[in-house]
């Protein structure tokens, strides 16, 4: 009898080993680019990958996840003649969080400002900042904290007005995708709920390269920002946003039309169909061309006023 419960506990072990193996967070993919380490004055780590020449956009990635998810977005910048910087947030891949303490959209901030310093950029040099959902509040920091330097930012799901509390749904597969340990069918289900389109399928990578540990260091970072300071984005830049039409997490209604409502001469909306929260693996095509159309438009507007840059390529 002791041998059997011995045997079936060796299975049952194995079985459980195995499983853990299976579903234990992975990298989803290694970023694009050359890979440099910034080491920080508070002892953090920042990893900084850089393609491409010509005039500089920073890529900040969503919560907990990593810059590669702008792997197919980076070579269709750098073609267009853009030299991309995707700066790796704190505790993700090869980035470390440094001490306790430090937690603020403005310490990330700093970040960028440092990664950009390190590729050389002049002081007075004015950057492209492009910020997918959490992501796109760690642009609007910087461009508060360095308006000068904003020439123009980029909003890939413009999350930040709604509350999830009030969506306990969405906050709950939220969470869930997070949960790496859950039955690999609930967590795909989760995940599809907060980020993608019913129509659309879940690439590999996004059922890996989810940073527990980060996201729980960039929610207390949003917490410790007042939101009045970094929401309207330095005051100057053009604003471009991306939204999916059905996004549950960042819905148009209580983010881009009330950006577009508080900023009309500076924000353009471009509306992606059949398209969630996630967006860059849903129309990789369609946003590439609407961030290149406004990139140029930018570089073209050089010297024009924000009023004459409201006639912005329009949206398809």
């Amino acid at each position: 009898m002791l041998r059997i419960l011995g045997i079936a506990f060796f299975v049952l072990a194995t079985l459980a080993l195995a499983y853990g193996a299976w579903v234990y967070p992975r990298a989803a993919l290694s970023p694009s680019g050359d890979l440099r380490l910034l080491h920080r004055p508070d002892g953090a780590r920042i990893a900084l990958y850089t393609s491409g020449d010509g005039p500089r956009i920073v890529l900040l990635a969503s919560l907990g996840r990593s810059v590669s998810d702008f792997n197919d977005l980076v070579p269709v910048l750098n073609d267009a003649g853009y030299r991309t910087l995707a700066v790796e947030s704190r505790g993700i891949e090869e980035s470390t969080m440094g001490p306790a303490g430090q937690e603020s959209l403005y310490t990330l901030a700093n970040d960028i400002e440092a990664a950009l310093s390190a590729d050389g950029a002049s002081s007075g040099e004015q950057v492209f900042l492009m910020g997918h959902a959490f992501g796109n509040r760690v642009a609007r920091a910087y461009a508060h904290l360095y308006p000068e330097r904003a020439k123009g930012v980029g909003l890939i799901a413009s999350g930040g007005a709604q509350k999830l509390t009030d969506m306990p749904d969405v906050l709950s597969a939220l969470q869930g995708s997070f949960k790496w340990w859950n039955l690999p069918p609930l967590r795909r289900a989760d995940i599809r709920y907060a980020f993608f389109a019913d129509s659309q399928p879940i690439p590999d990578s996004w059922l890996r390269g989810w940073y527990v540990s980060a996201s729980k260091w960039q929610a207390r970072a949003v917490a410790n920002t007042p939101e009045q300071e970094w929401r309207e984005a330095g005051g100057r830049a053009p604003i471009l946003v991306l939204q999916g039409m059905e996004d549950r997490i960042a819905p148009a209604s209580l983010t881009s039309a009330k950006l577009k409502a508080a900023y009309p001469d500076r924000v353009l909306v471009c509306p992606i169909k059949q398209a969630g929260h996630a967006l860059l693996p849903e129309a990789p095509d369609l946003i590439a061309r609407h961030v290149v159309a406004f990139l140029n438009a930018q570089v073209e507007d050089t010297g024009k006023t924000a009023d004459s840059r409201k006639d912005s390529p329009a949206c398809d």
